[in-house]
C-alpha cells in the first residue's frame, strides 16, 4: 500500500514502520508466538515487522483494511482494467481459496465470495475482506493459530461477520 493511498482514502491508523521499529506506535493489544507448536506462548509484541520481508510492513487496524479493500474493490483505487486483474485469480489448493495479483477470493456459506487478502506475523494474525456489495469485515487475532480447528474459527468468524 503506497503512503498516497492512505491519505487520499484517509486511513487513520495505518502506517509502515521504519526498518528496525520495533514498537507499535498507537494502542494495541499484545502479540504472542509459539515455537514449538507445542511451547509456551511468548510475547511478539515488539518485533521489526521487516522481518516479513515482502509481506508489506504495515500496521493497521481493522477499521483501517475495511476502508482499504472497500475502496480497492469498488474502483476508488484503480482503473477498472487493472481491478479486473487483480481479481482473476487460480485455485491455491486450499478448499474454497483463489489467488489473484494481491487479492484472494473465498467463498462465503450465505453465497457469493469475499475478496481480501491476509497477513500474519509472529504474535498477529488477520482475515477479512469485502463483498462484491460493499459488506467488509476483518478478524485480527493475537497469535497465529497453530492447527486447522483453530484456524477455522478465524475463517468462520469473518464468515459470520460478513453473512450476519
Amino acid at each position: 500500500m503506497d503512503r498516497r493511498i492512505i491519505k487520499r482514502i484517509g486511513l487513520r491508523h495505518t502506517y509502515f514502520p521504519a526498518p528496525g521499529e520495533k514498537t507499535i506506535r498507537e494502542p494495541h493489544p499484545q502479540g504472542y508466538h509459539r515455537n514449538p507448536a507445542d511451547g509456551p506462548l511468548r510475547d511478539f509484541t515488539e518485533l521489526d515487522p521487516s522481518a516479513g520481508w515482502a509481506a508489506g510492513q504495515l500496521i493497521s487496524t481493522n477499521s483501517d483494511l475495511n476502508r482499504f479493500f472497500t475502496a480497492l474493490l469498488a474502483g476508488h483505487l484503480l482503473p477498472a482494467a487493472q481491478l479486473a486483474e487483480m481479481r482473476t485469480t487460480v485455485p491455491t489448493g486450499h478448499p474454497g481459496l483463489s489467488y489473484g495479483l494481491g487479492l484472494t477470493s473465498r467463498p462465503l456459506s450465505c453465497g457469493g465470495v469475499y475478496w481480501g487478502h491476509g497477513g500474519d506475523i509472529p504474535g498477529y494474525e488477520t482475515r477479512g475482506g469485502v463483498t462484491d456489495d460493499g459488506r467488509a469485515a476483518n478478524v485480527a487475532v493475537t497469535t497465529i493459530p497453530t492447527d486447522a480447528a483453530a484456524t477455522q474459527h478465524v475463517k468462520d468468524a469473518v464468515d459470520a461477520a460478513l453473512c450476519g
